[in-house]
């Protein structure tokens, strides 16, 4: 759908944003008791996903406004044209969000570390230094 160079391609498959080749994340979605674990540098080109300490509170900000339109939208429809009333719209919406949670985490982290860290199609390889 996105091609490679796109800061979506990266956002939706959850791959670095400097190489479009590393996964942020080393198990899949739905991986619960890993859900949350994340690299600390790109597997393909070393790219640092954490760029400075408490880099990713912004993404807090992100994860907020996915989850609000999300709750949002959804309560629009539950309640004006389902026609349900607000307690179950409510508790409706609360509960799809929060099985949600993981997909809204890992979200809100690629969209942030993609608006500070671009795309380089002639990024290579950077060794490891060994300690």
């Amino acid at each position: 759908m996105f091609k490679k160079g796109q800061k979506l391609y990266s956002i939706t498959n959850y791959k670095c944003p400097k190489c479009h080749e590393g996964d942020l994340y080393p198990t899949k979605l739905f991986s619960f008791s890993k859900a949350f674990v994340m690299y600390d540098n790109c597997p393909e080109c070393n790219q640092p996903y954490v760029i400075e300490p408490g880099f990713y509170w912004g993404a807090m900000y992100i994860a907020y406004m996915l989850s609000s339109g999300t709750i949002l939208g959804g309560f629009v429809i539950l309640f004006f044209i389902v026609n349900l009333s607000i307690i179950q719209s409510f508790l409706i919406m609360m509960t799809i969000v929060l099985l949600m949670y993981g997909f809204i985490f890992r979200t809100a982290r690629a969209i942030w570390i993609n608006i500070y860290v671009h795309y380089d199609a002639n990024r290579k390889l950077i060794k490891k230094k060994d300690d």
